[in-house]
C-alpha cells in the first residue's frame, strides 16, 4: 500500500486540476490551496477535507489527504480509502485493498465500512466468500440503523445462508428496512407478502409496499404493482392507473411491461385502442425475448404504413432494454 510520502511524490508530478473539477481532465489534482490539511476545526465544526474532495470528484486529492489519516488509524479515512479502491476512482481498482481497508475500519466500529466489508464477504470480492462473517458485519451495521445492512441481513435469514433459516426474523427485518425507506426492502417485502409462507401472505400489505417501491422508481415494483392494480388484488382495480405504471416501466426498458402495455393498447384496457403503439410495444418486447402469439397475430392485421411506424418505434425502445424480467403469475392484460 503506498505511503503518504509516495503518494505526495506522485501528486507533485501531475498537472493541476482546473477549478471546475474533473470535467475537462479526469482525476487530476486541484491546486493545493484548495484543500488544506485535515481535519480542521472551523467555528466548532470539524471539516473533513478528504471527503469533501471526494464529493467534488478530486479523487487523487482525497487519496492523498485520507492516506496519512488512515495509516494513523482514522476509521473514517480508512473507509474512504476502501471506497476509492473498490470503485477505482483516482487509482486502479483493487478489491483486495478495498476489503483490507474496510476490515480495519469496521474493526474500529465504523458501521458504514462494516456494511461494505460485509457485501464483499457475501460476494467473495477481494476476500474469500464467507456468508457467516458477512452476516456478522451486517449485524454490526444493522444495529446502527443502516437500512441496506438490515435488508441484507434479512436476506440471509430468508435463505438460511450465513444465518439460521428464519422466515419470521427475515420478515421482521424486511419490515424494519422498509420502514426506513429502503426501496429494495420494500419490493422484497411486498414479494414476501405475495409469495412467502401461507401464514403471512397478504395481498393488501403486498400492494401497499409494492406501491411504495414503485413510487420510488423501482422498475420491477412498477410492473408488479401494475398487475395488482389491473386485477384488483390487494388494491382497488384501476386499469387506467395500471396502464400508467406499465408505461413507466416500459419506458425504462422493462420488456414485460412493454408486452403488457402493448396489450392495453391492443384491447383498450386502460388505454384507448391504438394499433400502432400496440404493435410498436409488442415488437420491442419481442425483440427482448418476450413472446406473445396473440399479439403476433395483430401484426398481420395492420397496414404497411402503420407497421413501418411501429417498427421504428420498437427499435427506439428496444435499445433501452432492462434485462430484469418480472414473472407474471397473474391474469394480466
Amino acid at each position: 500500500m503506498p505511503s503518504a510520502a509516495e503518494i505526495s511524490k506522485r501528486l507533485s508530478t501531475l498537472p493541476q486540476q482546473p477549478a471546475g473539477g474533473d470535467q475537462d481532465i479526469p482525476l487530476l489534482v486541484p491546486p493545493t490551496s484548495v484543500a488544506p490539511p485535515l481535519p480542521l476545526e472551523i467555528d466548532g465544526e470539524v471539516r473533513d477535507y478528504a471527503y469533501g474532495a471526494f464529493q467534488r470528484g478530486w479523487y487523487l486529492t482525497a487519496l492523498s489527504l485520507a492516506t496519512p489519516r488512515a495509516e494513523a488509524g482514522d476509521a473514517a479515512a480508512q473507509t474512504l480509502l476502501g471506497v476509492l479502491y473498490e470503485t477505482g476512482r483516482g487509482l486502479p481498482q483493487d478489491a483486495e485493498r478495498a476489503a483490507s481497508w474496510y476490515q480495519l475500519a469496521s474493526s474500529s466500529g465504523n458501521t458504514r465500512a462494516a456494511l461494505r466489508y460485509g457485501l464483499m464477504l457475501l460476494n467473495g470480492l477481494g476476500v474469500p466468500q464467507d456468508k457467516v462473517k458477512a452476516g456478522d458485519m451486517f449485524e454490526l451495521a444493522a444495529n446502527d440503523g443502516i437500512p441496506e445492512a438490515i435488508y441484507n441481513l434479512a436476506g440471509l435469514y430468508r435463505t438460511g445462508e450465513g444465518r439460521p433459516l428464519d422466515p419470521d426474523r427475515a420478515l421482521e427485518l424486511l419490515e424494519k428496512a422498509a420502514d426506513f425507506g429502503d426501496v429494495d426492502a420494500r419490493f422484497q417485502l411486498a414479494q414476501f407478502y405475495l409469495d412467502g409462507p401461507a401464514d403471512i401472505r397478504s395481498e393488501t400489505r403486498a400492494a401497499f409496499w409494492m406501491g411504495r417501491a414503485a413510487r420510488q422508481g423501482h422498475v420491477g415494483a412498477q410492473v408488479r404493482y401494475a398487475i395488482l392494480r389491473f386485477n384488483g388484488r390487494g388494491v382497488a382495480p384501476d386499469e387506467a392507473e395500471a396502464a400508467d405504471w406499465f408505461e413507466r416501466a416500459a419506458s425504462a426498458g422493462n420488456p414485460v411491461a412493454m408486452n403488457r402495455l402493448a396489450r392495453t393498447y391492443a384491447f383498450g384496457r386502460g388505454r384507448d385502442v391504438d394499433l400502432e403503439k400496440a404493435a410498436g410495444w409488442h415488437m420491442a418486447a419481442r425483440a427482448l425475448g418476450i413472446s406473445d402469439l396473440e399479439m403476433d397475430g395483430l401484426l398481420g392485421s395492420i397496414d404497411a404504413e402503420t407497421l413501418a411506424k411501429a417498427m421504428a418505434f420498437a427499435e427506439r425502445y428496444a435499445a433501452a432494454a432492462d434485462p430484469t424480467v418480472v414473472e407474471n403469475p397473474d391474469n394480466t392484460p
